[in-house]
């Protein structure tokens, strides 16, 4: 196999890691943080989707540590092992990326280096495995907000690799997710109000 295929191939299989943990985090961000206060009130009292949003968060925890935990004994994809390749030292060093630029993604890494450290905790003491002081790690700081910076950082260096080596732009949309047609919390939520409306409504009126 040409080291430049190679190369793709590595940099596919992130993109698939990163894709994964996209999905998990916009639908887990959606089921959090939806369109309108009728479908947050139908959350609030949704126990499924109280599950269902956690699972989802737990996987964008679990995917995000994949390419973030600094271990070449552990996860081949990781993040840090891949620009090490990329230096001109590295396996890839004569593939065209310039230290300038692989210095510019490790600062911004640096710059979400807290994050990554919540990441890691949640997933290797509270997801992944149970620690026995797991209790303390129940209470992050993390946001939604910084987690999605960790994404769009790797997304940044799939784009520049495939700009730069492979001549093409990437489209880095979600697969399934799409804010504008995942209407089912505003069904299930139109629905109940109508429901509460045929019990409840000249009962409401009098009220008013």
């Amino acid at each position: 196999m040409k080291k430049k295929d190679e190369l793709k191939k590595e940099i596919c299989n992130i993109w698939q890691i990163n894709l994964l943990a996209k999905e998990c985090f916009c639908y887990a961000f959606y089921l959090n943080k939806p369109n309108t206060k009728e479908e947050l009130d139908y959350l609030n009292y949704a126990r499924d989707f109280h599950f269902i949003r956690l699972i989802l968060w737990k996987m964008t925890v679990i995917e995000l540590s994949k390419l973030f935990k600094n271990s070449h004994n552990s996860d081949r994809y990781n993040i840090f092992h891949f620009m090490s390749k990329l230096k001109r030292e590295g396996y890839f060093g004569d593939m065209g990326i310039s230290t300038e630029k692989i210095s510019l993604w490790e600062a911004q890494i640096e710059e979400n280096s807290s994050t990554i450290i919540e990441v890691l905790n949640l997933r290797d003491k509270l997801y992944s495995h149970t620690d026995v002081n797991s209790e303390k790690y129940k209470v992050s700081n993390i946001t939604f907000e910084k987690t999605e910076k960790l994404i769009l950082i790797v997304e940044s260096i799939i784009h520049e690799i495939y700009t730069i080596i492979f001549h093409s732009h990437p489209i880095m949309n979600t697969v399934y997710f799409n804010k504008q047609n995942f209407n089912m919390l505003k069904i299930l939520a139109d629905e109940k109000e109508r429901h509460m409306q045929e019990l409840f409504g000249d009962y409401l009126k009098g009220i008013d």
